[in-house]
């Protein structure tokens, strides 16, 4: 009978600890077989490790142009940027003369549509036409002042820039050079 009470009790503890989900088990004392040994390893960080590195701050590149009237043209006429970074351009628009200057980068082959489409809309609106084929653009500068834009470089390639004023855009040009 003794044997028996003893199989009886060992065989509802069994039952016991076989209804509990094997996840329940996992890490309680009171279901191992194991004597528990306490571990020596670090409490857990307060702060979990970050899941992935922030992402890093656009570089700003500053740039400055000038138009000049006297030669119809833009100087330098060549510039270069990295592709993602955040660009500032400052046009100055030096004398003599009193013809305003803008500065636009459009996409490659729609220099003369860019154009066509500011002309339409008129000096009120800049010379400017919002498009997809324009990156960026500043408003027109009067003589001896300046403008600026802020502006996020597209994807690596060569995009022309030009003059959007009536006629301009012909001599008024430029290459941005945006590399990888």
């Amino acid at each position: 009978m003794r044997t028996t009470s003893f199989l009886l009790a060992g065989l509802c503890l069994l039952a016991v600890a076989c209804d509990k989900p094997a996840s329940a088990n996992k890490g309680d004392p009171s279901t191992t077989t194991a004597p528990v040994v306490s571990s020596t390893a670090a409490p857990p960080s307060a702060t979990p490790p970050p899941t992935s590195a922030p992402a890093p701050e656009a570089k700003t590149v500053d740039l400055k142009i000038t138009a000049n009237a006297s030669t119809m043209a833009f100087d330098p006429t060549t510039l270069t940027v990295p592709a993602g970074s955040m660009v500032h351009l400052v046009i100055e628009n030096k004398g003599p003369g009193a013809l305003p200057h803008n500065w636009a980068l459009v996409m490659p082959g729609t220099e003369a549509k860019v154009a066509a489409d500011g002309l339409a809309k008129g000096e009120t609106e800049n010379y400017i036409s919002a498009s997809s084929d324009l990156l960026a653009n500043t408003p027109l500068a009067k003589a001896g002042t300046n403008t600026e834009v802020t502006f996020k470089a597209p994807p690596p390639g060569k995009y022309p820039y030009i003059c959007t004023f009536p006629g301009h855009y012909m001599m008024m040009k430029g290459v941005l050079t945006v590399t990888p």
